[in-house]
């Protein structure tokens, strides 16, 4: 195929070239009804862009990107990676049926459980006590869990994770289909992957049946850009298709369209060479920082560490706890004194989300940032909160997500032994430390009310303040 062609965007082009005007949406008029102060901050081309009709285009689009990456399919989406993911769960699985299920997962596969009405077996993640992270499960939990529990519909994994680190995709993949069920893997921050040998294999590449992927958090989409590739034959098109239908706009984006046609094209001309450009400076910052009195810096070697099959060199983690401080305290003042967002603070670490778009003169500015931190580190100014060992939060699914979710409730300040109706996700990941159907116990609500103290964001919790928790009345 002619990788060369753009047709969402030539057909917005098209469109304006021909100057034709619509008496349909949108009502905007493509920016004539905006007013100056809207079209100063958003920009009067967004609006000349939202080109409805530009749609009709989307489908050769997708048999281009499907054609650039391996795929047997590809579907765009203008709703998110939520609303993918939701597609892509409510087509492998649904009421009453058994899914195995990452239990490092996004808010948005929990949703799913509870859209679908599904029943998840849990897939219990490894945990790592040196760096206090928690790593994809292995191909030999995932071949145990299809052992036991031989009616499994799917198989769903979570890879890379925020830190970077990787599953064997392609071990768990064979393992899936010689069980006879489809893999669906969340790879949000890996559609450039297929672009660059030395980043982690592509999931669509490496057997995967449905992968979802965000073009916003590492490429060049508009937020709520997505996409879920399809390979091969376990899994309908169509089906898939109809699903989408059920829960996407009739009014999609064509700047979001656009984004995806755009990045595709520019991927496959350049994208090698720029994710050269990126690995080099992320190498160079690595091995930078890594030389700093203070800081850890997790790099290449976590590869084979129990079930780290591969590693995302664009995840930059630094570990902040040895000057004394948390990582939610550093995120804090790495905007407040240098106006700079990194993407996730926890207990002891920062992480960073290095892309092809990060320059020199960025790389220098993080750089300098994280070298005056070791320096001249900033008191102390809350509690670090207690990492509990992974299995103290390994939670008892004591009812289906969907029935938690929609039966009679209270709040409780004690709800230890108790059975959550609401889920609560540290933001981000945005992975759900308690979801609705699991048991309360002790560490969970410690966890969480420590972590809240030192700075966690929690955005979905029934009371933000996390003096009571909503569970199943009794």
């Amino acid at each position: 195929m002619d990788q060369r062609r753009t047709p969402v965007l030539d057909a917005i082009e098209q469109f304006r070239q021909e100057d034709r005007y619509t008496f349909a949406l949108p009502g905007h008029r493509l920016g004539l009804g905006i007013d100056d102060r809207t079209a100063a901050v958003l920009s009067r081309g967004a609006f000349e862009a939202d080109v409805i009709t530009a749609k009709g285009a989307v489908s050769e689009a997708e048999a281009l990107m499907a054609d650039a990456v391996g795929a047997r399919q590809a579907v765009f989406a203008t709703c998110g990676s939520t609303v993918s993911m939701h597609t892509a769960m409510l087509t492998v699985t649904g009421p009453g049926k058994k899914i195995l299920v990452d239990r490092n997962v996004h808010k948005s596969v929990v949703a799913s459980l509870i859209l679908a009405g599904a029943h998840p077996v849990w897939l219990r993640p490894r945990w790592d006590p040196e760096n206090q992270i928690a790593h994809p499960a292995s191909a030999d939990d995932v071949a145990e869990a299809l052992r036991r529990e031989p009616d499994i519909s799917a198989v769903l994994m979570i890879t890379p994770t925020e830190y970077g680190t990787g599953a064997d995709v392609r071990g768990i993949a064979r393992l899936a289909h010689r069980h006879g069920v489809p893999l669906l893997v969340d790879e949000a921050w890996g559609a450039h992957f297929p672009f660059h040998n030395d980043l982690p294999t592509a999931a669509i590449q490496a057997g995967a049946d449905l992968v979802v992927q965000s073009l916003h958090k590492a490429d060049g989409g508009l937020c709520q850009a997505s996409m879920i590739l399809v390979g091969g034959d376990l899994v309908d098109p169509v089906d898939l298709r109809l699903r989408l239908d059920l829960l996407t706009t009739t009014s999609p984006s064509a700047l979001l369209y656009g984004s995806i046609d755009g990045f595709r094209r520019r991927m496959v001309a350049e994208g090698h060479q720029l994710l050269d450009e990126a690995l080099r400076r992320a190498n160079h910052l690595r091995v930078r920082l890594g030389k700093v009195p203070g800081l850890g810096v997790l790099d290449e070697s976590i590869i084979g560490h129990d079930s780290v099959a591969e590693w995302d060199a664009l995840k930059l983690s630094v570990d902040v706890s040895q000057l004394g401080l948390t990582g939610y305290q550093v995120k804090d003042w790495m905007q407040e004194r240098h106006r700079l967002l990194v993407q996730l603070g926890d207990a002891r670490r920062v992480i960073c989300s290095l892309t092809y778009s990060d320059n020199e003169v960025a790389m220098e500015r993080l750089a300098g940032a994280f070298e005056q931190l070791a320096a001249e580190p900033p008191r102390p100014d809350r509690p670090a909160p207690a990492v509990p060992e992974l299995h103290d939060l390994d939670l008892d699914q004591a009812m289906n997500p969907r029935e938690a979710y929609f039966a009679a409730t209270e709040q409780v300040a004690d709800p230890a032994g108790r059975i959550s109706a609401e889920m609560i996700s540290p933001y981000p990941p945005g992975v759900p430390a308690i979801l609705p159907g699991e048991r309360f116990n002790e560490a969970v609500v410690d966890y969480l009310r420590a972590g809240l103290a030192a700075g966690m964001t929690i955005p979905d919790s029934a009371d933000p303040d996390l003096k009571t928790f909503r569970v199943v009345r009794e």
